[in-house]
């Protein structure tokens, strides 16, 4: 029985879309495997047809996928918070991004063998995390690292802060660098670095006008020894 690309791509889509469902509602993502079965046999039977063969298609789909759930979704949730609140929805929604790639690619991994490596193009996984990259990591990067450094001040000021939150961050800059450090050199590390000497600076110039030499010596080593320890 043949399938035209309406009825194939519209069951695909239903699956999908309760995959999505089940994954921003953080219950367990995987499929039976019934329902795995079935998405599987209809990318199967849309890439093997012959005289209909819709590996193209399904392959510009796939990104498509991506493109609508990141800007209907993802990123209204992100432009609507603030401070530390956009930080935690930064690194949830990388997350999630990272399953539903790995997800995916399992149910079109046919497609993954039969069409995208004989025509050497990007893989399905590369599709996928440079959606969020282009798309979400652009706009959110200046706004994370703000967040980032006012936790950092507040940090060095005495005050508490999420320190595995940072660290979270953190790794969201290194991983959109696709295997370099550039993004988290580029896009924040200079800044923080930056940062760091104008804090300094003007710590030091209020030391000197407030504090004797001797406090002002034990200031300072106090501070180079915390910022040798800390990297802030």
């Amino acid at each position: 029985m043949l399938l035209n690309f309406e009825e194939g791509w519209s069951s695909l889509q239903k699956g999908i879309t309760e995959l999505i469902r089940n994954i921003e509602g953080e219950r367990q993502p995987a499929y039976n495997n019934t329902q795995y079965l079935n998405l599987y046999s209809t990318i199967y039977t849309m890439c093997t047809q012959k005289h209909t063969n819709y590996s193209q298609q399904l392959y510009e789909n796939y990104l498509q996928v991506f493109e609508d759930y990141t800007i209907q979704t993802v990123l209204p949730s992100l432009r609507e918070k603030h401070g530390e609140d956009v930080l935690r929805e930064l690194v949830r929604r990388w997350k999630i991004h990272k399953i539903l790639v790995k997800l995916l690619g399992n149910i079109f991994h046919y497609l993954h063998n039969y069409y995208v490596i004989r025509r050497s193009l990007p893989t399905l996984r590369e599709v996928g995390l440079t959606c969020f990259r282009r798309l979400v990591y652009r706009e959110m990067h200046s706004t994370a690292k703000e967040a980032v450094l006012a936790l950092i001040h507040k940090e060095r000021e005495g005050e508490e802060i999420d320190s595995e939150l940072v660290e979270n961050v953190l790794e969201v800059y290194a991983e959109n660098g696709m295997g370099t450090m550039e993004r988290y050199e580029e896009d924040f590390e200079r800044f923080m670095l930056q940062d760091t000497v104008s804090y300094y600076s003007r710590k030091g110039s209020m030391w000197i006008e407030e504090c004797s030499s001797s406090d002002y010596l034990l200031k300072a080593c106090r501070r180079l020894c915390f910022y040798s320890i800390s990297g802030k």
